[in-house]
């Protein structure tokens, strides 16, 4: 499956000799619609499409920034009815992961041209930068930049 296969890609890149360092080579994200998410993710968000699988019935998907190698979102169709009411809550209601940048105010409105919507604008605060925004099935992602 597509996990074993990242996993595998992460331990690969440690040296010989070395034992491997525990890493989180992927999580899942639930959406209601994995092509609108897939065209969200790499079209606004900038992400590349790691893997998009056909397994029987089940199609697995991987996005990511190919500037981080070992790491990606496994966008998942929500079908049950417990997952249908996880989407945009399964963080409770808080960001579900954040995206680093290095200048979150032009990042801002790269992604607002592109329709991405915002809770606001970016605020500074003594730690950095930062400004909340949602996917196309209303998961909060956090956008921030170090002070």
């Amino acid at each position: 499956m597509g996990d074993a296969k990242l996993a595998s890609s992460v331990i690969a890149t440690h040296s010989q000799g070395e034992p491997p360092v525990p890493s989180i080579p992927l999580f899942k994200v639930l959406v209601h619609d994995l092509d609108e998410a897939v065209d969200f993710y790499t079209g606004k968000l900038g992400m590349d499409v790691i893997e998009d699988e056909r397994l029987g019935d089940y199609r697995w998907v991987l996005v990511g920034y190919s500037q981080q190698p070992g790491f990606g979102i496994n966008l998942d169709l929500a079908t049950s009815n417990v997952e249908k009411d996880l989407v945009g809550r399964q963080a409770a209601g808080l960001p579900l992961f954040s995206i680093a940048t290095d200048d979150c105010r032009r990042d801002h409105e790269v992604m607002t041209a592109k329709g991405v919507k915002f809770e606001g604008p970016p605020e500074s605060q003594p730690w950095g930068t930062a400004v909340t925004l949602h996917d196309v099935s209303g998961n909060r992602i956090h956008l921030s930049q170090d002070a």
